[in-house]
């Protein structure tokens, strides 16, 4: 990290998925789950240091799994049919190799905001993005190809985005669905400043590939020791108690913490050549996994902030205009402010549906058009509205003097 200006919390979480994919196809869950971690890092555009974050993983992961990640990396996937083609593909590869079937891919999206776009348009994604990191088949059917199906998805995931197009993309009914709880964010920042001919220093990774190699010799089934598996019931206790005192959509995003944490202990025990899960790792997992929970906090606090106000509704914004006024105003009175928002005959339509604003036609008696006034009646009992109309013609004058009309009346 000295010679690098990215996050360390942004580095861990992409060689966290990086690495687990890596080896999902071989090491494995005692429950037969795959251990497979989905990071995303939010951070904002420039000095968040995403792309300098996956970059560092990226380069101190090379001498590792280079060669996995060099060969089955993909980005762009954004329907459901085209993620089962493109695992499917993989599998079909690899079919009649000395190893075996090999359906591993990681999806690297560091436009993650553009991809969430496309994928709303596939009622099918979502569903299936989920049953993926469960570990569970899935299919799609097509006329060209028949059925495609993948019993055993081997799919990494690691995208990138910023808390803008968080608050804009990551929708509410998405979350509440479970399709973001597989998904562990973390906020992220610029670690430090360096000097333009900075060049980065990787340390030795020859007991990492040691122990990839390790990973790879055989199927591994990573199990709780006695007191890891006390203290991960502890975690799942506290996990629940704190979704029980958050808002629903809050903790839907939390939902499968407890897998989290442990599957990323699986995985650092993996780097140690044991398939024992140690208390050790647990509680550096369940430190990462918090972070996490604390960054979702964050995140949807700061998108239902920058939310947009409800729009008004024609009604309400005439009730607004008709308290401003003193509870009646002219038609020109009520129009002037709600130029750009309604028109006359929006007006006029919105206030044919309101039981508690009555029209008043003021005919004045000149050639003019009539006077139109809104009236509110709240907390009075209407009947079918009429517009009311009010005339006002000048009364005609009394003859001041009965004898001046007399003596008209006499000369006719």
């Amino acid at each position: 990290m000295p010679t690098s200006e990215a996050d360390p919390i942004g580095v861990w979480a992409a060689s966290l998925s990086l690495y687990s994919a890596a080896i999902s196809r071989t090491v494995r869950l005692s429950n037969r789950r795959p251990v497979v971690v989905w990071t995303v890092l939010a951070g904002r555009s420039a000095i968040g240091r995403k792309g300098y974050a996956l970059g560092t993983a990226t380069a101190v992961l090379t001498k590792v799994i280079g060669g996995f990640i060099h060969t089955r990396k993909r980005s762009g996937v954004a329907s459901g049919p085209s993620l089962v083609d493109m695992l499917s593909g993989l599998e079909l590869e690899t079919m009649g190799q000395d190893g075996g079937i090999d359906g591993r891919c990681v999806l690297i999206e560091e436009e993650w905001a553009s991809v969430l776009k496309d994928q709303k348009k596939c009622s099918k994604f979502s569903t299936m993005f989920r049953t993926a990191w469960d570990g569970k088949p899935i299919s799609n059917r097509t006329k060209k190809d028949g059925l495609q199906s993948v019993a055993q998805p081997l799919l990494g995931f690691h995208g990138h985005i910023t808390p803008g197009e968080w608050a804009k993309y990551v929708s509410s009914s998405e979350a509440l669905g479970g399709s973001y709880n597989r998904l562990l964010p973390v906020k992220v920042e610029r670690s430090k400043m360096l000097p333009y001919n900075n060049r980065p220093e990787l340390p030795d990774v020859s007991v990492l590939r040691e122990a990839f190699e390790w990973a790879e010799e055989d199927d591994r089934s990573m199990y709780f020791s006695v007191e890891a598996g006390k203290r991960f019931d502890e975690i799942r206790a506290v996990v629940e108690d704190k979704m029980a005192q958050l808002p629903e959509l809050l903790a839907s995003y939390m939902e499968r913490s407890a897998e989290q944490v442990q599957r990323v202990a699986a995985v650092l025990t993996a780097t140690e050549m044991e398939e024992e899960i140690s208390r050790e790792a647990v509680e550096a997992a369940w430190a990462f996994v918090s972070f996490s929970m604390e960054s979702v906090e964050a995140l949807v606090k700061e998108s239902a902030a920058e939310a947009p106000k409800p729009i008004k509704s024609p009604e309400e914004l005439v009730k607004e205009v008709l308290k401003r006024h003193g509870g009646e105003a002219s038609s020109s009175d009520l129009l002037r402010p709600l130029w750009g928002k309604l028109n006359a005959s929006q007006i006029k339509e919105a206030v044919e549906g309101m039981d508690d604003v009555e029209v008043i036609t003021e005919r004045t008696g000149g050639r003019g058009a009539p006077r139109i006034v809104y009236r509110l009646t709240e907390g009075q009992d209407e009947k079918p509205k009429q517009a009311k109309v009010i005339s006002m013609r000048p009364k005609p004058k009394t003859p001041k003097s009965p004898v001046i009309t007399n003596v008209f009346e006499s000369l006719i």
